[in-house]
């Protein structure tokens, strides 16, 4: 038989996924305390915050876990760069049913933490609570390193627009 997470409990499931998993020097005091410490150099902080639902975002039987964990740490850290800002950092809040599959938990971590390597982030913190429906919630952070942040209403006539992201 398969562990699952509610077996596991949510102490063994964060121990499993933040095992062994490197910071970035923003990071200040990462998982395992009642909030992480980011770096904060040009005193503004960009954050973003978006949710993927079980059922209205993705579906288990169309995508792999670790496709979802891509997306949803893409789609916060491409929000940090669309303003302009550096991406500092993730907080990742996971609602499952206690018998997912520990494995698909594990998978989804190794979703985001690759999507974070490649822009130079870490997962710094989060929740898990047990739920009817799977939800992941990711809040990116970011730097605007002295640059004034870019906002939907300042594109003008003329402007390059960038797409990033698969």
């Amino acid at each position: 038989m398969s562990s699952t997470i509610g077996t596991l409990g949510e102490f063994g499931l964060i121990a499993r996924v933040t095992a062994n998993r490197p910071l970035t020097d923003d990071v200040l005091l990462g998982p395992g305390d009642d909030a992480a410490v980011v770096a904060a150099p040009d005193s503004r902080v960009v954050a973003t915050t978006d949710l993927l639902v079980e059922g209205r975002h993705f579906r288990r039987d169309w995508s792999s876990a670790r496709d979802v964990g891509h997306k949803a740490a893409a789609q916060n850290l491409a929000d940090v760069a669309a303003m302009g800002a550096r991406p500092t950092a993730l907080l990742v809040g996971f609602a499952a049913p206690a018998d997912l599959p520990t494995a698909w938990a594990e998978e989804l971590t190794e979703g985001l933490h690759a999507e974070c390597a490649a822009a130079g982030v870490a997962v710094v913190g989060g929740d898990v609570v047990s739920s009817d429906t799977l939800t992941i919630a990711v809040t990116a952070l970011g730097d605007l390193q002295g640059v004034s942040p870019v906002r939907r209403d300042g594109a003008r006539p003329g402007d390059l627009v960038a797409v990033v992201g698969d």
